[in-house]
């Protein structure tokens, strides 16, 4: 079997590089960048696995890329364009403005045992305050303790007989 020819899109050298880069700088998607670039974009993914420098500058240009299209969108909002605000205030005010009100919950068997320990040592903790309050309460006579007994039934009302009737809520 003969070896395979050199394919054009294969070579991603340093110009190839810079010129991938650029494009994305400039807005360009990813794909498309390396159709400018002259390579395919599986070439650009084995760099991106291979070459951390090259992933760091790849990220670095779409951070670049994204923060212009942030700033015409904020223009936008400032003009007065009421979708641009809609969307500046979807990505920058999540916790107020995003539709999106999805709780995620961690209910691994591990999540819910570090939960309840956390939980029984707080209600530990509240145990040991409240009996330290109580202790310092009847130290300084603050409170008196006393017996107590739950009533069951309603207490009965008497009313002497000259006094005019009185409405009662229990």
């Amino acid at each position: 079997m003969p070896p395979k020819p050199d394919h054009p899109n294969t070579k991603f050298d340093a110009e190839a590089r810079a010129v991938y880069i650029a494009e994305l700088k400039s807005g360009n998607l990813k794909q498309g960048s390396a159709e400018v670039a002259g390579v395919s974009y599986r070439t650009v993914e084995r760099r991106r696995a291979d070459d951390d420098g090259f992933k760091d500058d790849e990220r670095l240009a779409l951070m670049y890329a994204l923060e212009g299209k942030e700033k015409v969108l904020s223009r936008m909002a400032d003009e007065g364009d009421l979708g641009a605000m809609k969307m500046w205030l979807h990505a920058h005010g999540k916790s107020t403005y995003n539709d999106n009100k999805t709780v995620t919950l961690d209910a691994t068997q591990a999540a819910v045992e570090v939960s309840q320990n956390d939980a029984l040592a707080a209600v530990a903790e509240m145990q040991t305050e409240l009996a330290a309050r109580h202790a310092r309460l009847l130290e300084s006579g603050d409170i008196i303790e006393a017996e107590s007994e739950e009533v069951q039934e309603k207490p009965e009302i008497v009313v002497a007989p000259d006094e005019p009737p009185r409405k009662f809520v229990i």
